[in-house]
């Protein structure tokens, strides 16, 4: 009886985890089917989910949806040669030229990105990623273009340029081996208020300083690029220094023709192009040529006479500094702004807003430090790369991550790296997503990806974007479907021409669209006082136009969760598909955004084979640490692998090379075991993120013992690798050190109180000393005053004899 009973209810138990797994099978066969089936064209069909196919059969069953599985599609009487499926996926490097610097025959031969040209495809929410590398060429050709201030207060710094012409060319061998120089010079717009038009004046401007000076140029291009420094000094010498009235110059103007004029410059078309702008005044910029007639905006042409002069200064407005950035941008051309102290400020403001391409550096009174602000500009400007793409003309996004030349480090969002110097190699990735399409047909989108101050060099990617059908029924001739008037046959259906709509294509969006009909038409079929459009929408000659967030063919299906990691509906289509405002995941992933994996990778430390150090669970890719019983252990970090009372493993491991980068007896990598750490000191930045762990090390330096509190970033297991931070640093003497010196400080203090108490006793005994004294004067002198009255003591030492009357007086007198 005990044996059948078990056999029952064993035999339930497993009819209910069939009926189970059954009910969760045909639950996922439906939604594969809806995220299909509610579309009625092929480009949305496809684009819906990987397995949706379009039936494009002129003469297939109106009824049946054109778009299913094959499966269902086959059985609805749809023909397998009529059956449009997604587009295979493309994937070509088609240029990868090895990295390369500078040959001394060929300046075609550089090479500085790789690889340079790739062809791929992209369905809506894919996200391709694209690995690129980039490294500086040696001895990478430099024009040099000096365009000074001429006019009168800058005259010695002409002269200063000059005594230079020994030192300049060592400077330049060292910045490169390929190095051309060039002269230009500007002072202001030759019209009223800026100069004067006194004829004499006119003629020459320094009449005032009774020198004999040039007429006022608001441009003057002097020597074309050459390597002969000789040359640039000669120019520089006979060029002769002007004058105007105002302390503002036309520096912009001089710019635009500086950049634009690349034949009359010499600009070479594979070259780092600087601009070095001396100058010690304030700078004039659009509007203010109006107060003189230079009415016309400025139109960034080049406008040189056959002297060099800059022919339209009357005609053209100054340039504006947006028309300044974007030819900066457009002609790759950089520029350090040299200028004295008491205009560097206006300066600094201008950088601000040219931050990408410009440097400004204080000039001494005399130029003296020219050379210095030189270097000290290119190399500031050579040591930042910032890649830039022109995405924007379409649909496609385009995000980079790098590790900005540490070997082993991890990648980080960003496309700008400073410190980069010559021989290092930048790691990219290009992660290029389609979120969705714009247009429900094929097309090609180009896009170049170069650094922002070079441009020579590029990565192209050639973009097919799978959004549409290319189906073989449209070709066909013999067909005897007609569609209505005002629409065509696409993919086996009638489909409206642009600016038709309603079942039949006579409807526009001008027409009466409030009839009944065609109101009813955009209502949900069986639902209960049914909105038009589910009250999500517009009602448009019969067709539902629905509002931002909803989708479906009555508006009805309200948008998918979006995912946090890379801001994609459902996580992309790696990840899943939205069916009508439910993420359907793909095998491997779950979730409301389908964010959570199912790989462990991500929650084992490099350190260990166990998963969250076994003191947690991996959910969604990360560790959730179990929480301790009462009085048990709490576990913390990415890892669950620290606590209060334990010795953290990845601290403990990573210790030798925060030591090793201590004492500077590693490289930037530091390896052991199987894992490479780098090491960097950030002192001064306070926030960390969310993935770091604190840790502490005591270290001894120069009698000091020093606690430094860094910080790790542990990659996932399969990379190997660790980020460690030095954020702060602390230090004080040893535990010996400072009983002696405690003792020291008490006995000094004690001595000190003593000789300050003596100090003030000695102080107070005097003091009363001085006050009794002072008393006793005092009485002294009232006595003086009434020494009979006063003291009944006093005996005068003045003594009076008398004679006697008796005396005979006269015989004495005798």
């Amino acid at each position: 009886m005990i044996g059948r009973f078990f056999v029952f209810a064993l035999f339930n138990l497993c009819s209910f985890f069939i009926i189970g797994y059954v009910s969760g099978q045909v639950e996922e066969q439906l939604l594969n089917k809806l995220v299909c089936i509610q579309h009625e064209e092929c480009g949305p069909c496809l684009s819906a989910a990987g397995h949706c196919r379009w039936c494009a059969d002129p003469y297939y069953s109106s009824i049946a949806p054109r778009c299913n599985d094959d499966e269902s599609l086959v059985a609805t009487g749809c023909g397998q040669g009529m059956i449009e499926r997604p587009v295979k996926p493309v994937w070509e490097v088609a240029e990868n030229h090895s990295l390369q610097d500078m040959l001394p025959d060929s300046h075609e031969a550089v090479v500085q990105i790789q690889p340079q040209k790739i062809r791929l495809s992209l369905k809506p929410r894919e996200t391709r990623k694209i690995k690129f590398s980039y490294r500086p060429a040696k001895n990478y050709p430099l024009d040099l273009y000096y365009l000074m201030d001429l006019t009168w207060s800058m005259k010695d710094d002409k002269e200063t340029l000059v005594s230079l012409r020994d030192d300049l060319p060592s400077l330049l061998k060292n910045l490169t081996d390929n190095f051309r120089i060039g002269f230009g010079a500007f002072a202001e717009k030759p019209i009223m208020p800026f100069i004067s038009v006194d004829p004499r004046r006119l003629a020459n401007p320094c009449t005032v300083e009774e020198e004999a000076c040039e007429a006022t140029y608001s441009y003057k291009h002097h020597l074309t690029l050459t390597n002969q420094v000789n040359e640039f000094i000669e120019k520089v010498n006979s060029s002769s220094v002007t004058a105007n009235l105002d302390n503002a110059e036309a520096q912009l103007d001089a710019l635009v023709q500086a950049i634009t004029c690349a034949k009359e410059i010499g600009w070479s078309p594979h070259s780092r192009k600087i601009v070095i702008l001396l100058s010690d005044g304030l700078f004039h910029t659009a509007g203010d040529g109006k107060l003189g007639g230079a009415s016309l905006k400025s139109d960034e042409q080049c406008h040189l006479d056959e002297n060099g002069y800059y022919s339209e200064a009357a005609v053209y407005d100054y340039p504006s500094i947006a028309q300044i950035y974007r030819l900066l941008d457009k002609y790759k051309v950089n520029v350090i702004f040299a200028v004295t102290e008491n205009v560097k400020d206006h300066y600094d403001s201008l950088h601000n807003l040219l931050s990408d391409f410009t440097y400004v550096a204080k000039l001494e009174s005399d130029s003296s430090n020219i050379l210095k602000l030189v270097k000290m500009g290119y190399e500031d400007i050579v040591s930042v790369v910032n890649f830039e793409d022109d995405s924007s003309s379409g649909p496609i996004k385009v995000t980079y991550f790098t590790d900005c030349g540490v070997k082993g480090g991890s990648l980080i969002e960003a496309k700008r790296c400073t410190g980069v110097g010559y021989g290092m190699t930048l790691n990219f990735e290009a992660h290029v997503s389609l979120e969705s399409c714009p247009e429900y047909k094929m097309s090609h989108q180009t896009i170049t990806i170069s650094e922002s101050q070079l441009g020579q060099d590029s990565l192209t990617l050639d973009v097919e974007i799978q959004c549409g059908c290319k189906c073989q029924s449209d070709e066909q001739k013999d067909l005897v479907l007609t569609c209505p008037r005002n629409s065509h046959l696409v993919c086996g259906v009638c489909q409206c021409n642009k600016g038709w709509s309603g079942p039949y294509c006579n409807c526009t969006i001008e027409d009466e669209n409030a009839s009944a009909e065609l109101q009813a038409q955009c209502r949900e079929p069986n639902v209960t006082r049914a909105l038009a459009c589910s009250g999500a929408g517009d009602c448009v000659c019969g067709r539902c136009q629905c509002d931002r967030g909803s989708s479906g063919r009555y508006c009805q299906c309200k948008q998918c969760e979006i995912s946090r990691e890379n801001g994609v509906e459902c996580g992309g289509i790696e990840r899943g598909v939205c069916v009508c405002g439910q993420c359907e995941c793909v095998e491997g992933w779950s979730g409301e955004a389908c964010e959570c994996t199912a790989e462990t990778d991500t929650c084992v430390a490099p350190t260990s084979n166990e998963i969250c150090s076994g003191h947690g669970d991996c959910v969604c890719g990360r560790c959730q640490c179990s929480s301790a019983n009462e009085g048990g252990t709490v576990y913390s970090g990415r890892f669950c692998e620290t606590c209060a009372t334990c010795e953290n493993p990845l601290c403990v491991n990573a210790e030798p090379c925060v030591l090793c980068h201590l004492d500077s007896n590693c490289t930037d990598i530091c390896t052991i075991g199987n894992i490479n750490y780098t090491v960097s000191e950030r002192l001064d930045e306070e926030t960390s993120n969310n993935d770091d762990t604190s840790c502490i090390l005591r270290h001894e330096e120069g009698g000091l013992e020093c606690d430094y509190r860094y910080t790790y970033r542990a990659a996932i297991k399969s990379t190997v690798a660790m980020e460690i931070v030095i954020r702060a640093k602390f230090c004080s003497q040893p535990t010996s050190a400072k009983i002696m010196t405690t003792s020291l400080i008490i006995m000094a203090c004690v001595v000190a109180a003593g000789l300050i108490f003596i100090f003030f006793i000695k102080c107070a005994q005097v003091v009363s000393d001085r006050r009794a004294y002072a008393k006793f004067l005092q009485e002294a002198q009232e006595s003086r005053k009434n020494m009979q009255e006063l003291n009944p003591l006093y005996k005068s030492p003045i003594s009076e004899f008398k004679l006697p009357e008796s005396y005979p007086r006269d015989r004495h007198d005798l």
